[in-house]
């Protein structure tokens, strides 16, 4: 959770859900506090900042979690002090179509723990990954795992046990609807940057690649390769990976899990479609709250 004491707003950032555009946007209008996370934690509030993206083994009952991914009813177990901060606060989450985000958290998950750093979506590999996810999720509840935070429920970001926490939620393509309701609510103007978005190689370079591996990985100095990585990611060999998502299909029964398991996340994603509609051009809409 980032919290800005000055508009007491709280922005709930779920994984693979535009959470490092919002963090740049919150602190550039003004300063993020990690007082209650602080607290949480034990630690000083400049430690906390730099504890959010790292891994925590301390907190009991939890395993290895990261503080910037904890669904809400670890936040409010874990993390008493974040979530009473929440609840006196107005909130909002970034929602996404689940099922582009479970293609883009298979490939960040593939990077990330099989080193597969330029992968196409329709890649088989990608597809064995995909079944091996859904047995890992199947009849599995709230989690906060950190090597499967990205495939957690959305919803688990915005109630409790059917119980909505969050005042408001806006789909990750409806980032004018959030700026207006921000500007009519608190007072403050977001200017939201979507730069992260995942690349991929494009059809013809796929059976380039493995050349271009092993001359990265054996004939470049570390140096310069990461200096030339983000060169060589915006160039023309690669595209932008999100754009085929829809036209990927995996076998009959992963497709049947995903909309079996993601269903209350895509009811949330209609339901922020219609929250972004109801924000008229002043940024008035009506809470997103629901009862208990």
């Amino acid at each position: 959770m980032l919290y800005v004491e000055d508009a007491n707003l709280a922005f709930i950032h779920i994984p693979k859900n535009a959470g490092q555009s919002v963090r740049r946007a919150l602190g550039a209008c003004a300063p993020l506090s990690f007082a209650a996370m602080a607290r949480d934690l034990g630690v000083d509030e400049a430690r906390a900042e730099q504890m959010m993206e790292e891994p925590i083994e301390t907190l009991p009952g939890l395993g290895v979690v990261q503080p910037e991914h904890v669904p809400l009813a670890f936040l409010q177990h874990a993390f008493p002090h974040s979530f009473a901060q929440l609840r006196a606060a107005r909130s909002f989450i970034m929602v996404r179509d689940p099922r582009d985000r479970f293609f883009s958290a298979l490939l960040q998950r593939m990077r990330e723990y099989g080193g597969a750093t330029a992968l196409r979506a329709d890649d088989p590999a990608v597809a064995e990954e995909a079944r091996a996810i859904c047995r890992w999720l199947d009849g599995r509840g709230p989690f906060c795992d950190m090597p499967y935070i990205h495939f957690s429920r959305q919803v688990d970001y915005a109630e409790i046990a059917g119980e909505r926490i969050v005042s408001a939620l806006f789909p990750l393509e409806r980032s004018d609807a959030l700026t207006a309701w921000a500007r009519a609510t608190c007072g403050i103007e977001l200017d939201i940057t979507h730069d992260h978005a995942r690349r991929e190689p494009k059809a013809w370079a796929s059976a380039l690649q493995p050349g271009f591996r092993f001359v990265g990985r054996t004939l470049l100095p570390s140096a310069l390769k990461k200096a030339i990585y983000p060169l060589w990611m915006n160039s023309a060999v690669f595209a932008n990976a999100a754009n085929r998502y829809g036209r990927i299909h995996l076998d009959a029964e992963t497709e049947a899990f995903i909309a079996d398991y993601y269903a209350p996340d895509a009811a949330l994603y209609a339901e922020a479609q219609r929250f972004a509609e109801a924000v008229r051009p002043g940024g008035h809409a009506a809470p997103a709250r629901k009862a208990g």
